[in-house]
C-alpha cells in the first residue's frame, strides 16, 4: 500500500510538470516573393526598308526573406499564455532581398548586321546588358541591435542608406550609436556597390558612370597631344550571349572604397536634424593592354606623359544637412511641419541640391509649398564633368484634400521650373551670354470610392513652356467581381508637342485591361493587357502577368 501510494505521488507530481507553463523559444520569419512575366513587341524604325517588330519577353523574380529573433529572442512566449516576456540583450535579424531579371526576347538576343558583319544586339548596344541577364542581390545584411544596453545597432552585410538628398549602396559595416539625450552618432565603411560587383545592379552606379561608351586618352607624338577616344582592344573571343564582347570599361571594374558618418539628434519634440558626411574613392587604371598596342606608348587610361596620374582619385565626396521641425496647433487638429535639406559636393565646391519647404495640415486639407534647387554633378571619372552644367531653380506647390471616413479625396500640384541655360545665338563671338528659360505646369485628380468593392480614378496634367508642351490624363476602375476575382481597366491620353526646330510631336493612346485572381491568402494571379496606338505605330499589344506571394488587396 506505501509502495503505491509513493508511485502514484511521483506520477501526479511528473503530470503537473508537464501541464506547467513552459518557455517557447523561436525565431519569426517571413517570406515575400513575386514572379513578373511581360511580352511586348516593340517598332524598331529602320532608315532603309519597312519597320520591324522585335519581341521583349521579360520574366522577373523576386524573393525577400526576414528572418527575426535569431538566437536569443527579444521575447519569450509562455506555453498557455498570450502575453510575451521581454528580453533584454541584443536583437539579432537578417534582412534580405534578390531579384532575377531575364529578356529572351529578340530586342535583346537579336542579331545586327552592321558592316557587312552579323553582331550579336548586345554587342552593338552594350546598354542592354541589364535586360538581358541580371541576378542581383539588392540589400543582404545582419542586424545586431541594441547592445550596450540598447544604444549600440550594427549592421554588416549589403545594405542600402538613405540620406538627405542621397541614397547608395555599400557592402560594409554601419554602426549606429544613441545616446538617452536624443543624440546619435553613425559610422560607416565599406565597398560602394557597383555593376562590377558580386551579384551587384549597375542601378546603384555613381552618376555620370553608367552608359555604353568609354573612352581612353591616346596619347599624341608628344606631350599634351593626345585625344580622348573610344576603347578599342578588338573582339573579344568568349561570346558571352549575355553580355557585351566589345565594351571594355575597366574604371568601372575597380573597388570604390567609401566611408562617412553622421551626427544626429532625434526623439524631439519640436526638432529633428541629421549632419552627414560621405566620401568615395578609387584606383587609377593604369595600362589596360599592351603598352605598344597603339601608334605611341601607351601609358594608361588616363593623361600620365608627365607623372600626372594620381594612384588614387576621388569620385564623391558630399556633405549634408536636413531638419525637420514638426508642430501642432488647435489642440492637435492642425499640423505644421518645415523642413529644410542641403547638400554640397566638395568634389565640385557647389551646393549641388537644396530644397526648403512646409506641410500645413488642418484636419482633411493640406498645403505643401516648396522651393528646390538642382545643380547635376557626377561621378569624379565621369567625362560629363567636361561639359557645362547649368542649375535649375524648382517651385512647387501642393493641395491634399482626404477627409476622414469620407469615400473621395482629390489632390492639385503645379510648378514653375527655371532652366538656366546659356544662349549662343545671340551673343556676339566669343561671348557667353546666360538666360533663363521658364517651364510650368500643374495635375490634378481625384479618386472615388463608389461603393466597398468600387473605386474610380481621374488624373489630369498639363505643363508648357521651355521644351515644349504636354497634355493629357488618365482614368482607371477597380472593381471586385466576386470574392476572389477583382477587375481593372484604364484609359490614357498624352499629347506632346516640342518647341525644338527638330523635335518629335505626337499622341499617346492607350487602353488597358485586366484583373486579379485570389487565388489564397496573400496570393493571387494578375493579368493585364494593354494596347497602344500613336501616329508612329497603329497598334503595340502588351501582356503582363505576375504571380504574387505577399498580395494586399487595395479593395
Amino acid at each position: 500500500m506505501c509502495c503505491a501510494r509513493r508511485r502514484r505521488t511521483v506520477l501526479a507530481a511528473l503530470a503537473v510538470a508537464a501541464l506547467a507553463p513552459r518557455l517557447a523559444r523561436a525565431y519569426e520569419f517571413e517570406i515575400r516573393t513575386r514572379t513578373y512575366g511581360q511580352a511586348e513587341e516593340l517598332r524598331s524604325i529602320r532608315f532603309v526598308g519597312g519597320s520591324l517588330l522585335l519581341t521583349s519577353r521579360t520574366f522577373t523574380q523576386t524573393l525577400a526573406l526576414s528572418i527575426w529573433d535569431i538566437g536569443r529572442p527579444s521575447r519569450i512566449w509562455r506555453l498557455y499564455d498570450s502575453t510575451p516576456d521581454r528580453v533584454g540583450g541584443p536583437r539579432i535579424s537578417l534582412q534580405t532581398y534578390l531579384r532575377l531579371d531575364h529578356d529572351f526576347g529578340d530586342w535583346v538576343t537579336g542579331d545586327i548586321d552592321v558592316g557587312g558583319r552579323t553582331l550579336s544586339a548586345i554587342d552593338t548596344i552594350p546598354e542592354l546588358e541589364n535586360q538581358s541577364l541580371q541576378l542581383d542581390v539588392l540589400y543582404a545584411y545582419v542586424a545586431i541591435d541594441d547592445l550596450a544596453d540598447g544604444m549600440l545597432d550594427l549592421h554588416l552585410g549589403r545594405q542600402i542608406a538613405v540620406d538627405a538628398l542621397d541614397w547608395f549602396a555599400m557592402d560594409g559595416l554601419t554602426a549606429r550609436v544613441e545616446s538617452r539625450l536624443g543624440i546619435a552618432a553613425e559610422a560607416f565603411g565599406g565597398l560602394v556597390v557597383r555593376e562590377s560587383s558580386p551579384v551587384g545592379s549597375g542601378t546603384f552606379e555613381p552618376d555620370g558612370t553608367s552608359g555604353a561608351e568609354c573612352q581612353e586618352y591616346v596619347e599624341g607624338a608628344t606631350a599634351g597631344t593626345g585625344s580622348w577616344q573610344p576603347i578599342d582592344l578588338g573582339f573579344r573571343t568568349d561570346t558571352n550571349p549575355f553580355r557585351s564582347d566589345v565594351e571594355v570599361c575597366p574604371q568601372r571594374d575597380e573597388l570604390m572604397p567609401t566611408f562617412g558618418g553622421a551626427l544626429e539628434l532625434f526623439g524631439l519634440r519640436r526638432l529633428n536634424a541629421r549632419l552627414s558626411y560621405r566620401r568615395a574613392i578609387s584606383p587609377t587604371t593604369g595600362l589596360i593592354g599592351a603598352a605598344d598596342r597603339l601608334d605611341n606608348r601607351d601609358l594608361g587610361l588616363y593623361p600620365d606623359e608627365q607623372g600626372q596620374a594620381p594612384d588614387w582619385g576621388t569620385n564623391q565626396e558630399r556633405i549634408a544637412l536636413e531638419a525637420r521641425a514638426p508642430h501642432d496647433f488647435a489642440r492637435g487638429r492642425g499640423q505644421l511641419e518645415a523642413h529644410a535639406a542641403a547638400r554640397y559636393s566638395l568634389l565640385h565646391s557647389v551646393i549641388d541640391e537644396a530644397l526648403a519647404g512646409a506641410r500645413v495640415r488642418w484636419q482633411g486639407d493640406a498645403i505643401e509649398p516648396e522651393l528646390a534647387w538642382t545643380f547635376p554633378t557626377f561621378d569624379g571619372d565621369s567625362i560629363f564633368n567636361a561639359f557645362s552644367i547649368q542649375p535649375v531653380v524648382e517651385g512647387r506647390l501642393t493641395w491634399d484634400h482626404a477627409q476622414r471616413d469620407a469615400p473621395w479625396s482629390t489632390y492639385a500640384r503645379s510648378f514653375l521650373r527655371r532652366f538656366r541655360t546659356e544662349d549662343s545665338g545671340r551673343a556676339a563671338p566669343g561671348a557667353d551670354v546666360t538666360t533663363g528659360r521658364l517651364a510650368y505646369g500643374g495635375a490634378a485628380g481625384g479618386r472615388l470610392v463608389v461603393a466597398p468593392d468600387r473605386a474610380l480614378r481621374l488624373d489630369l496634367l498639363a505643363e508648357g513652356g521651355y521644351g515644349g508642351r504636354r497634355t493629357g490624363g488618365n482614368a482607371s476602375a477597380r472593381w471586385r467581381l466576386h470574392p476572389k476575382w477583382i477587375a481593372a481597366s484604364r484609359l490614357s491620353f498624352i499629347d506632346v508637342r516640342s518647341d525644338l526646330p527638330d523635335g518629335v510631336d505626337g499622341w499617346t493612346l492607350g487602353v488597358q485591361a485586366g484583373g486579379t485572381h485570389i487565388l489564397h491568402d496573400e496570393i493571387a494571379l494578375s493579368l493585364i493587357a494593354e494596347e497602344t496606338t500613336s501616329p508612329a505605330h497603329t497598334a503595340a499589344l502588351a501582356l503582363f502577368a505576375l504571380v504574387d506571394l505577399a498580395f494586399r488587396p487595395e479593395l
